[in-house]
């Protein structure tokens, strides 16, 4: 289950397209590399540590620091800045901080996951932007779990959810969330979008 209210913490998509001054099919074969590249997450610089090779391991996570800072995958990329400096330094917190960076993948890799899936029928509903997806998919994770969260989001976001859903299918997605049936609101949601499954889901689907 992914801890943040909006999918922004885990992946600013907004930030990484600007990076490479709006040019959205570069960006998306960006986030293809980095999730073929880093696909068992922080297993190389544990097994490198373990070995006793910091070398690799310090190398590792620099290379990890900037292709994530690239995507705009900010917290990940300040957890593999943390780990560079406690295994540059030898700190007594080097598997602590690789521990921090492994639970970031497991939020950052399933968003991923959903992000980069094709459409189930593009002849149905057009593929949103990739940040009108991923607050889709927080929205909707959100609802399947029941979190009170999604209240809160839907207020929040209400203008861009507005423009994703249209008004008519905002304001039932808003009267069941504020009315806490989130499985109506779920319905309602996948109705109005056929938005892909949320994170959790792909989360088990691919193993993660």
């Amino acid at each position: 289950m992914l801890t943040s209210n909006h999918p922004r913490d885990i992946l600013d998509v907004t930030d990484g397209i600007d990076r490479v001054m709006g040019d959205r099919q570069l960006y998306q074969r960006m986030l293809q590399r980095f999730r073929r590249d880093y696909a068992s997450g922080a297993l190389a610089a544990e097994r490198a540590l373990s070995m006793g090779d910091y070398g690799t391991a310090q190398r590792w996570t620099h290379t990890l620091k900037g292709a994530s800072g690239m995507i705009g995958a900010l917290a990940l990329h300040a957890k593999a800045s943390a780990a560079e400096q406690a295994i540059r330094t030898g700190a007594p917190t080097q598997r602590e901080a690789l521990t921090a960076l492994e639970n970031e993948f497991v939020r950052l890799l399933p968003l991923l996951d959903v992000l980069l899936a094709p459409p189930a029928d593009a002849t149905v509903a057009p593929r949103p932007l990739l940040e009108d997806r991923a607050l889709l998919v927080r929205l909707g994770e959100l609802l399947q779990n029941g979190d009170g969260a999604a209240v809160d989001l839907v207020e929040e976001c209400a203008a861009s959810l507005a423009a994703i859903l249209g008004d008519a299918a905002l304001r039932q997605v808003e009267a069941a969330v504020n009315d806490f049936d989130f499985e109506s609101a779920l319905t309602a949601l996948k109705a109005a979008t056929m938005m892909p499954p949320p994170a959790a889901e792909a989360s088990a689907r691919h193993g993660l």
